[in-house]
């Protein structure tokens, strides 16, 4: 579709199956797949090579045990097929018998070629002679020299493809984990030559010399004609690629962590505040502010007056090594007592690569921001049952996307993220927890792509239990800058952040409040407002203005479009539609144009009507303390107390809020004008009990980000600019100025590879050093490798600086060093 000639991409996401599964051993319906892929005309089997590699790499990182990496050709198994004088037409559904033979010995596989496939004895036995080979490079030369196989066209082409992949494995100083295995079919139609697929091995008894495999985590191959086939013209673009078993994987780490009680922290909070006496809350939130602000990962206790020891526990109980204690002779003496924690005694859309760099970026800069608050990661399933989500989202209910009958199982794609996040804490008896959230939700919305509006979209969430505060922050895909972003200001892209627990009121809803102001501020999407009110307050004023109690809702909705539409079109909808007196409608009218600060809170706190409201007096008690924190923190400058501002959601329940990009329409219009919303959230803290057997509530607030919205301004910006964006974070490209230095290229980059450097090499045996350098000009990396004859000799490498073309010879050991100086960021 966007006629792409050459790329390298990863890609993780979820992938769905209608399989039996198998929770224990990584089988799944929803799993996540992690995917590595290069595309374009190269030179043979070196991207192939680098796709083993990286499998080495990463198995070898994780420490999972003992691994082998097996590989074949498909062209390989066809001429074995050939000769065994199999018909091409069977020739892929015995591939799919012989794909078996991991899981069952030969004479089951042989049984099912001539029992099922149709296959005669004779030539079972003589496929069974190839398929139970495997070794290394003695075997392919052995089978180069095959009587029969090497006649077959394609088998001769499958093994000189193999022999020189073997040749550049070997510069890897990999071939001990690899394995020419003749058994290796994989069952996708779509491959074409090499495959390969990592298992890992375990030593069944001490009387088995060879270890037994125990599973695939890894598979791939090269895929040339599935391209092709999408493209009008019918264009081939070779590929081949490599899909890690994230799932199984995950298994086996989380096995293991059982099985050995190793305790894992969930957060990468670097302090907690803290205080060893009462009435120090407005002091411990100035100073997690100046943390905050300054870019440390930091909590506090959600308790106005908590004791020192719970405090320190809490450190204990989380893996926060330290605690900044403030007391009052701390205060006196302006200074914070730093304590060492751990040495105490006391115990639907596709993304294009500059497109997918622009999200990268503010997701990063998001989960930064959530990190600094402390805040843990969780995942739900991408569909739930329908009766999970009936009845939650009011209007909005009917666009739900509803799913085919599964076998008696009704399910509905996810609409948010917060009431997946409900259930889940109810399933699992969760009463205290922050947490972040970014996925994909779905809705049958008539969507309006240029304003980030679609059907399936990212949603970034983040929310807190006890007195949960969610923040749920709705992503949009955007970029900022032609550079990679350090991880402080990633981390003010927009996402989800919730908070549940039993907390002392006021103090998470403010932090939802602060975490939207940090990375709306940090995105720099220009001037932003951050509107808040509380459904108690818009409940109380319904009832003195005379709105039935069953009325309440559906006049909510009403209100909420004053954000959209002038008074005049909402109160005639109440009246024509909605059946509201036009008195009624009117008193309303005199509130909800209301904004302001903490002077219009003092206000209605003395209304005649609305203080004697339980509900509105409740709401504007706890907005004044919410003022009071968001004046210590800083931002009130940002926040506005609004009467209009209502949400349509049915499940919030005191506290709502949302932020919206402001533009000043013309000279002569003195107050900026609201350009869209961006992020948005509040208390809901009756979801919870609807999903508890027992009813028990959970209170929860929280935000989510725009991140759709954000991406697309973000990518108008850059549009706008020309500017330009580097989709890689290549240190370094490994170049050669003479030919025939492929083999020292090969070895050069695995060093660096080896060294945790990323580096790239063009695929091609001997490329013009003009190319090497204008690739890296196009591509943004900063840094050239160059190795020639003299190079060699003298045992340098020429290091060049891209961008202004000065070059440097460094002695090969300490190449890596030099290269991260010179890459590394302030």
């Amino acid at each position: 579709m966007n006629k792409i000639t050459n790329m390298k991409r990863y890609h993780i996401a979820k992938v769905y199956r209608r399989d039996n599964p198998a929770t224990t051993r990584g089988r799944y319906r929803e799993f996540y797949q992690c995917d590595f892929d290069i595309a374009g005309q190269f030179d043979p089997m070196i991207p192939d090579a680098e796709c083993l590699k990286i499998v080495h790499e990463i198995l070898s990182d994780l420490q999972l045990g003992d691994f082998l990496i097996k590989v074949n050709d498909r062209r390989i198994l066809n001429g074995i097929f050939a000769v065994c004088g199999i018909p091409e037409s069977k020739f892929v559904t015995v591939c799919c018998t012989v794909d078996k033979l991991d899981k069952v010995p030969w004479e089951e596989v042989r049984g099912e070629m001539v029992g099922e496939k149709g296959l005669s004895p004779e030539a079972a036995d003589h496929i069974g002679e190839y398929v139970q080979l495997h070794g290394g490079l003695e075997l392919i030369e052995r089978l180069l020299q095959d009587p029969k196989l090497s006649q077959n066209k394609l088998a001769k082409e499958g093994l000189g493809d193999m022999k020189l992949l073997f040749e550049y494995l070997t510069l890897f100083g990999i071939t001990g984990k690899i394995s020419f295995d003749l058994s290796l079919a994989r069952g996708l139609d779509y491959y074409t030559g090499v495959i390969f697929e990592a298992v890992l091995l375990q030593q069944e008894n001490e009387h088995v010399e060879e270890p037994v495999s125990v599973g695939s985590v890894a598979g791939g191959g090269r895929y040339d004609e599935l391209v092709g086939m999408f493209d009008p013209k019918g264009r081939k673009v070779p590929c081949v690629g490599v899909s890690i078993g994230i799932e199984r994987i995950f298994s086996i780490l989380e096995q293991r962590m059982k099985a050995s009680g190793e305790k894992v922290r969930t957060t990468e909070t670097q302090v907690l505040v803290a205080t060893p006496h009462k009435h120090l809350l407005a002091a411990r939130l100035k100073l997690i502010s100046e943390l905050w602000g300054a870019g440390i990962k930091a909590e506090m206790l959600y308790k106005k007056d908590p004791k020192l020891l719970k405090q320190l526990q809490y450190c204990e109980d989380t893996g926060i090594p330290l605690a900044a204690i403030v007391g009052e002779q701390e205060l006196t003496d302006g200074v914070v007592k730093l304590r060492d924690v751990a040495t105490r005694v006391e115990g639907t859309r596709d993304y294009s690569p500059k497109q997918m760099a622009i999200r990268e970026r503010v997701f990063n800069a998001i989960i930064s921001c959530f990190k600094r608050h402390g805040a843990e990661v969780i995942d739900t399933p991408v569909f739930e049952l329908k009766e999970t989500l009936t009845g939650k989202y009011g209007e909005d209910s009917k666009l739900i996307y509803d799913l085919k009958d599964q076998g008696g199982e009704l399910l509905s794609l996810r609409y948010d993220l917060t009431v997946p996040f409900a259930r889940y804490l109810a399933m699992n008896k969760i009463t205290n927890i922050k947490r972040y959230h970014i996925a994909k939700v779905y809705r049958r919305d008539n969507p309006a792509m240029t304003r980030g509006r679609y059907r399936e979209f990212y949603q970034c969430t983040s929310a807190a239990l006890g007195w949960v505060f969610q923040c749920h922050f709705t992503c949009v895909t955007y970029t900022g800058s032609g550079t990679f972003l350090t991880e402080a200001a990633l981390a003010q892209l927009p996402q989800d952040f919730d908070i549940a627990g039993q907390f002392d009121p006021m103090i998470p809803d403010a932090e939802c409040l602060k975490i939207v102001h940090e990375i709306l501020s940090d995105l720099q999407l220009g001037d932003f407002l951050i509107k808040v009110n509380d459904r108690r307050i818009l409940d109380g004023m319904f009832a003195v203005c005379g709105v039935p109690d069953s009325k309440f809702r559906t006049i909510c909705s009403s209100v909420d479009k004053l954000d959209k539409v002038p008074w005049e079109e909402v109160r005639g909808e109440m009246v024509g539609e909605k059946g509201l007196s036009p008195e009624a409608a009117d008193h309303i009218g005199e509130y909800v144009q209301l904004h302001g600060g903490l002077e219009l809170i003092e206000r209605l706190l003395q209304d005649p009507k609305l203080s004697q409201n339980k509900l509105a007096k409740e709401g504007l008690g706890d907005m004044k303390l919410l003022f009071e924190y968001l004046t210590l923190f800083g931002i009130t400058g940002k926040i506005s107390f609004d009467l209009s501002l209502a949400r349509g959601l049915d499940y919030y329940t005191g506290v709502i809020f949302e932020a919206v990009l402001l533009q000043q329409e013309n000279e002569h219009v003195e107050e900026p004008v609201s350009v869209g919303s961006v992020a948005g959230g509040g208390r809901y803290d009756g979801l919870v009990g609807m999903f508890d057997p027992k009813g028990r509530k959970v209170p929860c607030v929280g935000v989510s980000i725009g991140i759709e919205r954000i991406f697309s301004i973000l990518e108008q910006r850059v549009e706008a600019s020309e500017e330009k964006i580097r989709t890689t974070e290549t240190q370094v490209l490994v170049a050669s100025a003479q030919k025939k230095l492929l083999e020292e290229r090969l070895k050069l980059i695995a060093e660096l590879w080896d060294a945790g450097i990323k580096a790239e090499v063009l695929y091609k045996k001997n490329p013009k050093l003009l190319n090497q350098l204008q690739y890296c000009e196009d591509t943004g990396i900063p840094l050239v490798a160059i190795v020639g004859e003299q190079e060699l000799k003298d045992g340098v490498v020429k290091l060049r600086v891209v961008a202004t073309r000065e070059e440097v010879n460094v002695r090969r050991e300490s190449l890596v060093e030099e290269i991260r100086m010179r890459t590394s960021h302030p």
